[in-house]
């Protein structure tokens, strides 16, 4: 039985936790490993929540960790199935039915883990305990902690990873009050693909009909765990709408994804939520892994147009460099004309931002540079030519005039 690998970030959900993790606790496929992540939470309960979780149920461990962001505990949950961490355990004396703590055993802790928590009741033995490792996972998948999985969502993807990539589900938008105005569309409702196994180019074809000009992927399907350490696949950190690096990157370097047009994911669209950053509190909220910028700016609207740009930029920056890397060449220009045409252009408007604490326009590749030269070039050139015009168009007037 094929084994999926679940990563779950955790920021002051204590709400809705509940509702989250029992959705995965009830899937009616068992066969998971499961990562929860607390991002810095800073309310009442979140953490207790996923302490008492992890207590229960054996496939759970719980990473606490400094607030970083989305990115950042997606990363932590990659990186530890990727088995990149060791664990010293710090518990004195292990309790049955009591959680044993770790702290990372490594010489970095980007991510500023302060500690890992796991059920005692796992550990047969002492040695098991000493000698603690991440388990092996077939597939991995994200799963949002204000959101839910219908209960046969993993039953569902599992059979369809056979021979690809990527198990691509829709999903169905749940509203938390009725005042909140939101486009009721998703991906699937534009696409119009039936079931299918589709190629990347079959992807880019179809999103060019469909006049999105946006793709984001994350929490939306199942991925193969082996294609994404291959790829090195991560999430851009400390940035806004970090899925949509991933997920055009994602699709880029598959070879075939598995389309399936069944809404499995329940989409909670709430007042304060990471997806609604425009229209949050715009004079007293930031988040906390923003403080720095915020240092630089001292001023909220500035550090979030900042903010905003930099992950527009930063997201660009990183998709040419993969595009470049690891892509073959015969994607490059139709990705760049269908997918990055629009970033590309928006790109540039980090010129607008009196300061850049994130030193952006130095990561800027040169190409893009001489794009912008030779696109002003042209610009002048069109210009000149509408002068030339007009200036014809006066004289030949002037001269019917005298004559």
């Amino acid at each position: 039985m094929k084994t999926v690998g679940v990563v779950i970030p955790i920021y002051n959900v204590e709400k809705y936790l509940r509702e989250c993790l029992d959705s995965v606790v009830n899937q009616t496929y068992k066969n998971l490993q499961v990562v929860l992540v607390n991002d810095g939470s800073t309310d009442e309960n979140s953490l207790n929540i996923a302490k008492e979780y992890t207590l229960k149920d054996e496939r759970f461990i719980l990473f606490d960790k400094e607030n970083g962001g989305l990115s950042s505990s997606r990363n932590v949950g990659i990186e530890f199935f990727s088995k990149e961490y060791d664990f010293k355990n710090i518990t004195q004396e292990s309790k049955e039915n009591s959680l044993v703590e770790f702290k990372l055993d490594n010489e970095d802790n980007p991510y500023n883990i302060y500690k890992i928590y796991k059920s005692s009741n796992f550990f047969k033995n002492k040695d098991e305990l000493l000698n603690f490792k991440a388990p092996d996972i077939d597939y991995i998948i994200f799963l949002d902690s204000d959101d839910y999985w219908e209960l046969n969502c993993i039953e569902e993807c599992v059979p369809r990873m056979d021979g690809v990539e990527v198990v691509w589900f829709d999903w169905k938008f749940y509203y938390e009050t009725n005042n909140i105005n939101f486009e009721n569309i998703t991906y699937h409702d534009r696409y119009k693909f039936k079931e299918n196994i589709i190629t990347p180019l079959d992807w880019i074809n179809q999103y060019k009909n469909t006049g999105i000009t946006w793709f984001s992927f994350a929490w939306n399907g199942m991925i193969d765990f082996k294609h994404l350490i291959t790829y090195n696949l991560h999430f851009i950190k400390q940035t806004i709408h970090e899925d949509v690096f991933f997920g055009i990157s994602l699709f880029l370097s598959c070879k075939f994804i598995s389309y399936l047009p069944c809404k499995l994911y329940n989409y909670r669209i709430r007042d304060n939520s990471l997806c609604d950053y425009s229209n949050q509190n715009k004079n007293t909220w930031i988040s906390p892994y923003m403080k720095n910028i915020y240092n630089k700016f001292n001023n909220i609207e500035q550090t979030k147009f900042y903010h905003r740009i930099s992950s527009e930029a930063l997201t660009c920056i990183e998709l040419l460099s993969f595009i470049e890397n690891k892509i073959a060449n015969k994607y490059q220009n139709t990705v760049l004309e269908n997918l990055l045409n629009d970033r590309i252009s928006a790109l540039w408007q980090i010129l607008d931002c009196n300061k850049d604490p994130l030193d952006i326009l130095n990561k800027i590749p040169k190409k893009l540079y001489i794009k912008k030269v030779f696109s002003l070039k042209k610009v002048i050139k069109n210009l000149n030519k509408i002068l030339e015009n007009k200036k014809t168009i006066i004289i030949n007037q002037t001269n019917q005039i005298h004559n």
